[in-house]
């Protein structure tokens, strides 16, 4: 397990548990979670990377759909946090990755 990311952990439990709304979750992973890429060797920015999957969500889908795909990008860095899979991919099965980043 990746230390140092207690904090980040407890934002995305937060979130999860409808503690704290979309953007101030965008805000604090932009804020703590920017390094996880570069720790898992992601291939490219991590930082823009994790950025417009964040815009994606905010400005690409409905207010509805946040939290859905909110929890989905949390569970994708909680499961590095724990798992340290390198180098770090974004997970083909997440919507927004699908949609937005996936080229045919």
């Amino acid at each position: 397990m990746l230390s140092g990311y207690e904090s980040l952990l407890n934002v995305i439990s937060k979130f999860r548990s409808k503690e704290m709304p979309f953007k101030e979750y965008k805000q604090r992973l932009m804020g703590s979670a920017t390094n996880i890429g570069y720790q898992l060797e992601y291939s490219g920015d991590w930082y823009d990377q994790l950025d417009a999957w964040l815009e994606s969500i905010e400005f690409c889908y409905p207010e509805d759909d946040w939290y859905e795909l909110g929890c989905s990008l949390g569970n994708f860095i909680e499961e590095a946090i724990r798992n340290e899979p390198k180098p770090l991919k974004l997970p083909d099965n997440d919507r927004v990755v699908k949609e937005q980043f996936q080229r045919s």
